[in-house]
């Protein structure tokens, strides 16, 4: 079985001490580690004096920092090659040395320099966007990294909030498991399959077990010997969601924040599949778009991963700005419910679709990044952090 980073983490994470100060202070190590792989700030200062500097600086870390660099490198390459934005400018050079010393100047991500349109911002302007980094700073600074296991395994985040989900699941990882495996395919030959250790979309497929090439414990057994995974029961969504795109659920991602006053939903942003598209996430192709939190209003147009702008949705004409979110209340109320019910964890995202028993949770996601309601927003919220981060209790 291959361990990816996220398994890596929650093996990790479980071992951690019970000793609640031994865990503050790994986690004051795990933050001071973000910045490992920063420009010092008389680098910073130099190349944002003087821009012809950028590559002559950043060039030395470019091999130094080779592991670190590479998913921004794939990200950035990608970016360059496939956004309507990029993809036929002759000065990519000029791209790839500006989007890299964004990365380890401000710890800006390249779909955060993309969506955030830094490129053509001075440098205080880039320093109101909240980076990869801060958000994991943040995260790290209100979250207790033990209390996290029950959120990072999807299936024990199921099991934690199965009230919920309303609907059946069951989790899977050996072979003891196939004679629940085999009744709950029975009851929905339909369902969803999910990677435990997975986000943005990847690892998540619809399954019809009728029209799977093998037999049942055949694929069963297949299925485990490759990890652990959640199976859900498809989530039938209320047409009221489904006029935006049938062929995926269109969910609300909801960020929680627990502070002195109690919970708090700062930011909410929908996310819309494209046609023919199970998943709706912007990383999977997906568009997003931003809501009022206060009524459930659509105040944005909507934006995809490689920042293309969309009026309507391009399929089924549906206009994003002005469309209402159905019983708003009751989704803003279900995550502030849920979210206090969660010990030592003081900021989560949720993930909800809209069916007929209402609004209902698709997964529960630790942190979650910031980059999407500042894309939707054009504006940086880092100052709106660190007003929140005041009045919310600390675990460092």
């Amino acid at each position: 079985m291959k361990l990816d980073k996220k398994r890596i983490c929650y093996i990790l994470r479980s071992r951690y001490p019970k000793i609640f100060g031994i865990r503050k202070g790994l986690q004051r190590l795990k933050i001071k580690r973000l910045y490992r792989c920063c420009l010092s700030a008389k680098e910073v200062e130099e190349c944002e004096k003087n821009p012809s500097k950028k590559a002559e600086i950043i060039t030395p870390y470019l091999s130094k920092w080779k592991r670190y660099l590479k998913p921004s490198i794939e990200e950035m390459e990608d970016i360059l090659e496939n956004s309507p934005i990029y993809k036929d400018r002759e000065d990519k050079d000029y791209l790839r040395t500006d989007m890299l010393f964004c990365r380890l100047a401000y710890g800006f991500i390249p779909s955060e320099y993309a969506g955030f349109e830094l490129e053509n911002k001075t440098p205080e302007q880039r320093r109101e966007f909240a980076s990869d980094i801060d958000m994991n700073v943040f995260g790290y600074s209100v979250n207790d990294i033990k209390e996290l296991q029950s959120i990072l395994d999807k299936g024990d985040g199921y099991l934690r909030f199965s009230n919920y989900f309303k609907r059946d699941a069951i989790v899977i990882k050996n072979k003891g498991d196939y004679a629940q495996f085999h009744e709950f395919v029975k009851k929905h030959p339909i369902f969803v399959k999910k990677v435990v250790f997975s986000s943005m979309g990847k690892g998540v497929e619809l399954v019809n077990i009728n029209e799977i090439s093998e037999n049942e414990k055949d694929y069963f057994e297949k299925l485990v010997s490759t990890g652990k995974y959640l199976l859900e029961e498809k989530v039938c969504q209320h047409e009221e969601m489904a006029k935006f795109n049938k062929s995926s659920v269109n969910t609300i991602r909801c960020i929680t924040f627990k502070t002195d006053k109690g919970v708090e939903t700062p930011y909410a942003f929908m996310r819309a599949g494209r046609n023919g598209s199970f998943v709706d996430n912007a990383g999977a192709g997906g568009i997003v778009v931003g809501v009022d939190t206060k009524t459930g209003i659509l105040n944005t147009d909507g934006y995809d991963e490689y920042g293309s702008h969309y009026f309507c949705h391009p399929e089924t004409k549906v206009v994003f700005k002005g469309s209402q979110i159905p019983k708003w209340e009751e989704l803003t109320s279900l995550c502030k419910e849920a979210a206090v019910t969660v010990k030592d964890i003081s900021y989560l995202s949720w993930d909800l679709a809209y069916t007929e028993k209402g609004w209902v949770v698709i997964e529960v996601n630790e942190v979650g990044q910031f980059i999407i309601p500042q894309i939707v927003m054009k504006r940086g919220i880092k100052r709106e952090l660190e007003k929140s981060l005041n009045r919310m209790k600390k675990v460092i």
